[in-house]
C-alpha cells in the first residue's frame, strides 16, 4: 500500500514537505526550452552541475522563492552545493531502489575527521560525511511537469531521517514495516527532502515527460581551503 503525501507533513518531523506553485509558468518554459536529456552539453558532461551549464538553472537556483524554501529549513543561511536534471521518458525510464543520499561532491580529496569512504565520480570526488553535516542540508526538487505514482514519483518513507545513517540490511527492515508515501504534485511545486530520508521511485507508466531540477542546498562551513565540487 502507497499513501500520499500532503501538506500536513512537515521537514522537521517527517523529512519531507511539499511546497505548492514555486515555479512560475514562465520559469518552467525556459528550462524546458533550454534543458533536454538530449542536449548535447549533457550527453558530453552528464547531468551534474546544472548550474553552470544552463542560464534557466542557474536563475532557478538563486530564485528568491526557491531560496526561501531552503532558509525556511535550515538553521544559516543555504548555498548551493550540488545541482541535477532527471527526466524519465519512454525511450528512458529506470527505477531507484531505496536508498538514503548520504555523499557530498568536493572540489578535492582532503583528510577530514569521520568523513569516509571517498569516491571519484564523472571527475568529481564524492564522500560521505558526518550525520551533522546532512543535517544541515535540503534537497528541494523542482518539478517541471505534473508528477504521479504512473510517472515514476518519488516515494518516501516520513521519519526515516531520523533514524541516521542506515547499513543496507536496516534499510530493508525499516521499508518491510512501512507504508511508504507518492510524492505527487503538479507542475511548478517542489519537494523538499532531508538527505537521509529513505526514498525510491518506480519506472514511469506514461508516455510523457517526467522532469525533475534536483537542487541542494547546505548552511554547513566547510574547513577552509575546501569547496564544494
Amino acid at each position: 500500500m502507497v499513501a500520499a503525501l500532503n501538506e500536513r507533513h512537515d521537514f522537521t518531523v517527517d523529512g519531507v514537505e511539499i511546497r505548492r506553485a514555486v515555479l512560475t509558468s514562465e520559469e518552467m518554459e525556459n528550462i524546458k526550452a533550454e534543458v533536454s536529456i538530449d542536449n548535447e552539453i549533457l550527453r558530453r558532461t552528464g547531468i551534474r552541475n546544472l548550474e553552470k551549464k544552463f542560464s534557466s538553472i542557474a536563475r532557478v537556483a538563486a530564485n528568491p522563492a526557491v531560496l526561501s524554501v531552503a532558509e525556511s529549513l535550515l538553521s544559516k543561511a543555504p548555498f548551493l552545493v550540488r545541482a541535477l536534471f532527471f527526466d524519465k521518458t519512454p525511450q528512458r525510464n529506470w527505477f531507484v531502489a531505496w536508498h538514503q543520499d548520504r555523499t557530498v561532491t568536493l572540489d578535492r580529496r582532503v583528510e577530514i575527521a569521520e568523513w569516509g569512504p571517498w569516491t571519484r565520480k564523472d571527475g568529481v570526488h564524492h564522500v560521505q560525511p558526518t550525520r551533522g553535516v546532512l543535517d544541515q542540508m535540503v534537497t528541494i526538487r523542482l518539478h517541471i511537469d505534473e508528477t504521479d505514482a504512473e510517472s515514476g514519483c518519488l516515494q518516501v518513507i516520513p521519519g526515516s531521517h531520523r533514524m541516521g545513517i542506515l547499513r543496507r540490511d536496516e534499510i530493508g527492515r525499516e521499508v518491510a514495516r512501512s507504508v511508504p508515501f507518492a510524492c505527487a504534485v503538479a507542475a511548478g511545486d517542489a519537494v523538499a527532502m532531508h538527505p537521509l530520508i529513505l526514498h525510491s521511485s518506480a519506472k514511469s507508466r506514461r508516455s510523457t515527460h517526467r522532469r525533475v531540477v534536483h537542487l541542494e542546498y547546505s548552511s554547513y562551513e566547510l574547513p577552509f581551503g575546501v569547496s564544494w565540487a
